[in-house]
């Protein structure tokens, strides 16, 4: 199992990697439409966004942050601890100016701009992986950060919303999967909508 999941990432990673920055952007802003539109989304007052990291290239949620704090929803951002092996959330008011490279050189908030805000504070989790199945499980980076996280939040709250963010290329039918897993409830790529 421990091998497949590796070959599996492995495979998506480089997939991912032969996307252009054009292309990152022209698919981001479809994905970013649909998830705009979606009820759950209209809803929420505060959304839990990963900050995408651009070398990755990872589907863009610069424009979506942007927007929604816009629209005047709070946006709630990861902070990586790397020694507690834990995700904590702080609230962001300003992309362009709280934001510097942390843990993974993935944009998080400077020390002078953390407010720390507990996860299940969100109305909406939005969830980075590699790959996704038509069932909504994900296999991420292989860190387990965001595993152990909707582990935690979906015992404490239930009816909090995962969604996932993805390619059309990192769609496949079926992945590896333990008990302990947590799919996502919806999946959104720029062709579709996935709701599990």
């Amino acid at each position: 199992m421990f091998n497949e999941k590796k070959t599996t990432r492995e495979k998506f990673k480089s997939l991912r990697m032969r996307l252009s920055r054009e292309e990152v952007l022209t698919k981001s802003a479809r994905i970013k439409k649909l998830l705009f539109g979606l009820s759950e989304f209209t809803r929420a007052k505060t959304i839990a966004f990963y900050v995408a990291k651009q070398a990755s290239r990872e589907v863009e949620t610069e424009e979506m942050i942007k927007e929604s704090l816009i629209a005047d929803k709070r946006v709630l951002v990861p902070i990586v601890d790397k020694a507690a092996r834990k995700i904590f959330f702080s609230e962001l008011r300003d992309y362009d100016s709280e934001l510097a490279p942390g843990e993974f050189d993935i944009l998080e908030p400077k020390p002078s701009y953390r407010r720390l805000v507990p996860a299940t504070e969100s109305d909406l989790m939005i969830v980075p992986a590699l790959v996704f199945d038509l069932q909504g499980h994900r296999l991420g980076y292989g860190g387990g950060y965001y595993d152990r996280l909707l582990r935690e939040l979906a015992s404490i709250k239930p009816s909090l919303p995962f969604v996932g963010l993805a390619y059309e290329l990192q769609v496949v039918d079926k992945l590896p999967k333990t008990s302990r897993d947590v799919p996502v409830n919806i999946l959104v790529t720029e062709k579709r909508v996935l709701h599990f």
